[in-house]
C-alpha cells in the first residue's frame, strides 16, 4: 500500500506541475492570434481539469502518505512545510489565476483582443508562482 500510494504521489504532482508548463504560451499565441479563441477556451477547460484533479490528488496522497508511515503527530516540519506550500498553491490558483483566466476568457469571448491580452501578465505571474511554490513543496519532501 505505501509503495503504490508513493506511486500515486509522485504521477499526481508530476501531473501538476507539468501540465502547466505550456500554457502561458499557448495563452499568449492564441490571444495575440485570436483566431483560435474557442480552441483555447476548450485547452483551458482540459487543463483546469487536469490541475485541479492531480493538484487534489497529490494533497490526497501526500495526506495518505503521513498516515500511512509516521502519523500526524511525528511528522517532520518539512513535510508541514510542503503540505503548506501545496495549499498555498490552491489559493493562488483561486484567488489570482482563476480571476485572470476569467477576465481573459471573457474578453476572448467579446472578441477583444486588446483586454484579452491585458490580462496575460496576471494570468502567467500566478502559474509562475504556483510553480515555484510546487518547486518549494518538492523541496521539503527531498530533505
Amino acid at each position: 500500500m505505501l509503495v503504490a500510494t508513493k506511486i500515486l504521489h509522485i504521477a499526481f504532482a508530476a501531473a501538476w506541475f507539468g501540465h502547466k508548463l505550456l500554457i502561458p504560451r499557448d495563452v499568449r499565441q492564441s490571444v495575440h492570434d485570436m483566431a483560435d479563441g474557442d480552441g483555447l477556451i476548450r485547452r483551458m477547460k482540459r487543463a483546469e481539469r487536469l490541475g485541479i484533479g492531480s493538484g487534489l490528488g497529490t494533497l490526497l496522497t501526500g495526506i495518505g502518505l503521513i498516515l500511512l508511515t509516521v502519523g500526524f503527530a511525528d511528522t517532520p516540519i518539512e513535510t508541514y512545510l510542503g503540505l503548506a506550500a501545496v495549499i498555498a498553491m490552491f489559493v493562488v490558483g483561486a484567488a489570482v489565476g482563476r480571476p485572470a483566466w476569467n477576465r481573459i476568457k471573457a474578453s476572448i469571448e467579446a472578441g477583444d483582443a486588446p483586454a484579452a491580452a491585458a490580462g496575460i501578465k496576471a494570468f502567467t505571474r500566478a502559474l509562475a508562482l504556483e510553480n515555484l511554490l510546487w518547486i518549494l513543496a518538492l523541496a521539503t519532501m527531498l530533505i
